[in-house]
């Protein structure tokens, strides 16, 4: 099982900024389920990816790798451009 909760903002922070991603059994209309997932909060919002009933972990491993990918580059772009656009 995988069970990580991080907090994204600071301690002094009142937002409420996390990420939990999870994978592991749990218990579902009486029945064990691999239940696999990625959430990101922040204040009012979240998003949860999870694989879809069409896809196989090998896929959510895809899609998790695509979201790493355009995250680093967004990152590098602001990193590089820190200045408010004109």
């Amino acid at each position: 099982m995988y069970n990580k909760r991080t907090w994204l903002n600071k301690e002094s922070s009142p937002s409420t900024g996390n990420v939990v991603a999870f994978d592991g059994l749990t218990t579902w209309k009486g029945e064990k389920i691999r239940n696999t997932f990625l959430s990101v909060s922040d204040c009012y919002s979240t998003i949860r990816l999870h694989p879809t009933d069409d896809e196989n972990i090998d896929d959510f491993i895809d899609k998790m790798k695509l979201l790493r990918d355009d995250i680093d580059s967004f990152i590098s772009y602001l990193e590089n451009n820190k200045e408010t656009p004109k």
